[in-house]
């Protein structure tokens, strides 16, 4: 299974176990787009990649955009980088 395929199952099991709603998330070019305003998201993702996915030299970096007139919601970028 591929690292893009792998983190989405592994993530949507872990939001499954903790009773939680799923954010709307998703890969493009290497880089995982997340679509949430709370940053206890962002917590639950990196924890479920640097336990469940990755290899333990590599971890996540989250890069915030903020809404726009033409996107009017915060999108989070994660990337997968080295420790």
């Amino acid at each position: 299974m591929g690292l893009e395929t792998l983190s989405t199952v592994e993530i949507r099991e872990r939001y499954h176990k903790l009773g939680k709603e799923v954010p709307n998330m998703f890969w493009q070019h290497g880089t995982m787009w997340i679509d949430t305003e709370d940053t206890d998201d962002l917590r639950i993702i990196k924890e479920v990649m640097e336990d469940e996915v990755l290899n333990q030299n590599l971890t996540v970096d989250f890069n915030l955009l903020k809404a726009t007139e033409t996107e009017p919601w915060d999108q989070w970028s994660m990337d997968v980088v080295e420790k």
